[in-house]
């Protein structure tokens, strides 16, 4: 059957569509293209947003790591022992050391790792290091910081100098927590509140009870018994009755715990809960407890040594 002229219409409208949209299409593939190859001839490597980062956290972890080290030996290094030091630092001449470790360390720690010098062939790094000192065994032992300069190349890692001491970082501060309400051990939220703990933290069971269906929360079972010695909240809600639906309350419980080797633990849990079907359950554990509002640091004062 002939095509109508009508039809031929048609289809030449439809081809030249198709074919402006390959054309479209193809145009977009070579730009895209010609700009990567661009960028290659420029560069002559691919952009890279995550690498450096990558890079900068691997390098502060293994400056840490190799500052750790080296203060230790610093303290610990007697005289017959002194090639030891070469791992550190190039030792020219004689170091005076003593004959028997001058005190005993523990709990080494990096407080911070912060660039200072970056050269096209070398970073430098300032380290601080907190170590746990005593002078003799059964002595209270007492933190003191150190700060290492660490030269990063690509031969590998070396102190550019001797640890000196540094201060410590504060005992830091305390914060007033955004829980003024107190419901009462018969309100709902307490009952719901002590049945989740009871079945989060023993083999007790139940968890699905006291837990909305998208909470994700599976029980831990680690522990003998459980009891809440406080619990706070961020506003007040009904002593018996349970609101509207949706309605949510932010809480903090306070657990004296005994685990499974009979051992006493106190710890704290903040949680959100939500009604659901006419009853409160327990929608999240909470990554940190809320701060009140406008609330202000009060820096503790350092215990003297």
């Amino acid at each position: 059957m002939p095509i109508t002229n009508t039809w031929r219409k048609r289809l030449h409208a439809t081809g030249t569509v198709v074919w402006r949209g390959l054309l479209t299409a193809a145009i977009l593939s070579c730009t895209v293209i010609a700009v990567a190859d661009i960028w290659g001839a420029i560069t002559d490597q691919p952009i890279d947003v995550a690498g450096p980062a990558r890079s900068a956290v691997n390098r502060a972890d293994a400056v840490g790591a190799f500052a750790l080290g080296c203060v230790e030996r610093s303290l610990t290094t007697t005289a017959p022992q002194q090639q030891s030091l070469g791992d550190c630092w190039s030792v020219h001449d004689q170091i005076r050391l003593p004959t028997t470790p001058p005190v005993i360390i523990g709990r080494p720690r990096v407080s911070a790792a912060t660039l200072q010098d970056d050269i096209d062939s070398a970073q430098q790094w300032s380290v601080i290091v907190v170590v746990s000192e005593r002078p003799y065994e059964t002595a209270t032992p007492h933190d003191q910081c150190y700060r290492l300069p660490v030269l990063w190349t690509a031969y590998g890692l070396r102190a550019t100098a001797w640890p000196g001491a540094a201060d410590c970082p504060g005992p830091g501060a305390d914060i007033a927590l955004g829980y003024p309400a107190n419901p009462p051990d018969t309100s709902p939220v307490f009952t719901t509140v002590a049945g989740f703990v009871t079945a989060y933290l023993t083999p007790a069971g139940g968890i699905e009870r006291w837990v909305t269906n998208d909470s994700g929360l599976l029980p831990v079972a680690d522990y003998h018994s459980t009891k809440i010695t406080k619990l706070v909240a961020n506003h007040t809600t009904p002593d018996h009755d349970v609101p509207a639906e949706g309605t949510t309350v932010r809480v903090l419980a306070t657990v004296d715990a005994v685990d499974n080797q009979y051992a006493p633990r106190h710890q704290d849990y903040a949680l959100t809960l939500r009604v659901t079907s006419g009853r409160w359950s327990v929608g999240a554990l909470d990554r940190a407890p809320l701060l009140a509002h406008d609330a202000e640091p009060t820096p503790v004062v350092s215990a003297a040594h």
